[in-house]
């Protein structure tokens, strides 16, 4: 489980823009200091031309560009924009969503993609990184050099499922991959929106960006219980009462903040007026819970822990047998795309020590929080195996611990959040899972043109968020005493 980048951290000036890891398919970039992540968010050229690699659904990659030229030159009209998607299934929804004007075209080889005015560029790159149905960089780099995609690999397919499978506890064909995590988080909302159209749904706790993003544009309306306490459980119950929804979405635990929801609170509360509950479980993942008894629809990012590596895209959706699409099987997985062979290739073989590397990033990460909890630059630190809720331990597996993620303000964040992340000798990109440990000021990231909002939400944009990896315990309970004791002045 020793990594290069466990010696080799990209942490200095001179690695902006570079890969995380050092790979042609990337799934992170280096942004190693406060002014690159600004930078990045307002398209500065001194940042943005560095950048050698990006998260694929925000950043599109060289083999995509140069293949969304190919494509406009071979099959696009004058005015004309091109995204390659990763099914027909997939080109056809992002044309409908862009509207007048828009068109799903075969390509052939296998390819599909969405044709549209230049003016709706905006609104497809939304589409891109919103809902997932992503084309890989390996897909691109295989049509630009053979005129085609590979054919798919049932086989290999059955073998990464059936893994997951055995975590999950759901049977094999309750499983289906998707070409990113948030492909499969969408294609749950589809499945919530298909059984009740016109409906609104519900965000219950402060999520991701994108999964809130995907009810907001896609949906009817939302509603959101930002905090995703006692207090909005009661809201939830009452809105429930005089009130078809559509579905509830929330994550275990929330990323930020890594709040616990009560999911089966959640769980009775919809079963009730026969609601579904979709929860994202990429943080804590099948190793640490046992969680899908409570749901209807388990989202997850196999980007993330799953891989580990930091150089491949994937998402699965797992249904809940005895729940709300028990009937749907893995026809929940055709609404979506399922993934390229060659990115399943790289799946396959990262994913093989999956529980080994939980079980070491578990002990890391709870170490670390309790190294920082207790540390008197630190004002709070966001970890559920600091408090243990109850709701968290009643889920635990017997050999499960509470994730690779956690959260920290430091005291005085505005004047210190800086310093201390431009002091932590870790890798200073986004993402997390990784076997590499990653930090970032994620607020910034994700939320950096609504602050404000964020903020009303309560959430700090100072906040840290650490992706911890398998390094050595020392070196890790190094980096960050050092960086306390220069950043916390």
């Amino acid at each position: 489980m020793t990594h290069p980048l466990h010696d080799n951290r990209l942490c200095h000036p001179k690695d902006l823009g570079a890969p995380i890891p050092e790979s042609a398919h990337a799934v992170s970039v280096c942004l190693p200091e406060w002014a690159d992540i600004v930078g990045y968010e307002e398209n500065d050229p001194r940042v943005i031309d560095r950048m050698r690699a990006g998260y694929p659904r925000f950043f599109f990659h060289a083999r995509i560009q140069e293949m969304r030229k190919r494509l406009r030159e071979l099959h696009g009209r004058a005015g004309e924009e091109a995204l390659p998607l990763s099914d027909e299934t997939s080109a056809r929804d992002c044309a409908q969503f862009l509207g007048e004007g828009a068109r799903a075209v075969e390509i052939g080889g296998r390819v599909w993609a969405a044709f549209f005015p230049e003016a709706l560029m905006a609104r497809a790159k939304a589409y891109w990184q919103h809902a997932g149905r992503i084309l890989s960089s390996r897909a691109a780099e295989d049509w630009l050099t053979e005129g085609r995609l590979k054919a798919p690999d049932f086989e290999l397919e059955t073998v990464v499922r059936t893994r997951l499978s055995d975590w999950s506890g759901a049977p094999l064909e309750f499983t289906s991959l998707h070409p990113s995590g948030m492909a499969a988080i969408y294609s749950a909302f589809l499945a919530a929106r298909e059984r009740r159209p016109d409906r609104r749904m519900v965000m219950f706790g402060f999520p991701y960006t994108d999964t809130l993003k995907i009810l907001q544009k896609f949906g009817t309306g939302t509603e959101f219980y930002p905090n995703g306490d006692e207090e909005d459980l009661q809201k939830l119950r009452n809105l429930l009462g005089h009130e078809e929804i559509a579905g509830i979405f929330c994550e275990f635990p929330s990323n930020p903040l890594l709040r616990v929801p009560d999911v089966s609170a959640l769980h009775r509360m919809a079963a009730t007026t026969g609601t579904p509950l979709i929860v994202d479980d990429t943080i804590a993942t099948f190793y640490n819970v046992e969680i899908l008894p409570f749901v209807d629809l388990v989202a997850s990012s196999l980007t993330k822990a799953f891989s580990g590596g930091g150089d491949v895209m994937a998402g699965a959706l797992t249904v809940n047998p005895q729940g709300l699409f028990g009937g749907l099987r893995n026809a929940v997985g055709e609404n979506g795309g399922g993934l390229y062979v060659r990115d399943l290739q790289v799946l396959e073989r990262n994913s093989r020590d999956f529980g080994e590397r939980m079980q070491v990033t578990n002990r890391n990460s709870l170490a670390l929080a309790r190294l920082l909890a207790a540390h008197p630059a630190i004002e709070k630190v966001y970890y559920p195996g600091l408090e243990s809720p109850a709701v968290y331990e009643s889920l635990r597996k017997p050999e499960g611990g509470y994730g690779a993620v956690f959260s920290f303000l430091p005291k005085d964040a505005p004047k210190n959040s800086r310093r201390i992340f431009e002091n932590l000798s870790i890798n200073r990109g986004i993402s997390f899972g990784t076997s590499f440990s990653l930090v970032c000021p994620y607020v910034q990231l994700a939320h950096y043109h609504e602050l404000d909002w964020v903020q009303s939400c309560g959430v700090d944009p100072f906040l840290l968020r650490v992706g911890v990896g398998t390094e050595p315990w020392a070196a890790l309970e190094e980096c960050f005493t050092r960086a306390l004791a220069h950043g916390g002045r």
